[in-house]
């Protein structure tokens, strides 16, 4: 267990009363909203054995202590993002192309990434590994190897200066594959029993799984967290 994932799981690191997905993403009782946007990503291949054990890990995740704090993403859904676009919520320059208002509308921002997206050659597909899973509801990933996880960083570096967008965490971006949303904040004694078994599914999940492909790249839509529409593939 860590101190930043207790926190986390407790609210002591938000400082507010609710995580931060609620009343943006889902609603209290995990219904999603809408929260349009878009994003470049890397699915996980539904006839694949890595999307059999995340969908597993997940089973396993619904069946435990405090599941009712969650919502549960379709596996239909799961991906891995390579580089967040923007969305209608976050309307912040440093979270918008630097050559856009913040206030031009989204089809129109998508537009223009559509087409300076046309001419990129990125690479097809990547080997990751799952490292761990934060929280219950995040499986935590990197590059299967030192080169595979530069070739990741190369991609967001240059996906940012095509898109002329960086984001304030561009630098320390956390890939992962989302499971889950959080819905309330945990109890002590909660967070405590969630990242148990959190630790159990991650040493399953790596052992049926050490390293797996994904791809290819992907320029989507969303207008919630449950799909992405594929625009155009970058590889």
């Amino acid at each position: 267990m860590t101190a930043a994932e207790f926190k986390y799981l407790t609210g002591e690191l938000a400082g507010t009363g609710k995580p931060p997905a609620i009343g943006q993403k889902f609603t209290s009782g995990g219904d999603p909203l809408r929260f349009a946007g878009n994003t470049v990503l890397c699915r996980i291949d539904q006839a694949s054995d890595a999307y059999t054990a995340l969908f597993s890990a997940q089973q396993v995740l619904k069946a435990g202590p405090c599941a009712d704090a969650f919502t549960f993403l379709p596996p239909a859904s799961f991906h891995m993002t390579v580089f967040e676009g923007v969305n209608e919520q976050h309307r912040m320059a440093d979270r918008w192309p630097q050559h856009l208002a913040t206030d031009v509308p989204l089809a129109a921002t998508t537009l223009d990434f559509e087409i300076r997206l046309r001419d990129v050659a990125l690479p097809n597909r990547f080997q990751i590994r799952p490292t761990g899973l934060f929280g219950g509801f995040s499986v935590r990933v990197g590059g299967a190897s030192g080169a595979t996880e530069e070739a990741l960083r190369a991609t967001r570096n240059d996906l940012s200066t095509v898109l002329n967008l960086r984001r304030p965490d561009h630098g320390t971006y956390e890939f992962h594959i989302t499971l889950g949303y959080l819905l309330r904040w945990l109890t002590a004694a909660e967070a405590d029993q969630v990242i148990r078994l959190s630790g159990q599914v991650a040493i399953d999940l790596i052992a049926r799984q050490p390293k797996f492909d994904i791809g290819p790249v992907e320029f989507c839509t969303f207008e919630t967290m449950q799909r992405f529409d594929p625009v155009m593939l970058l590889g």
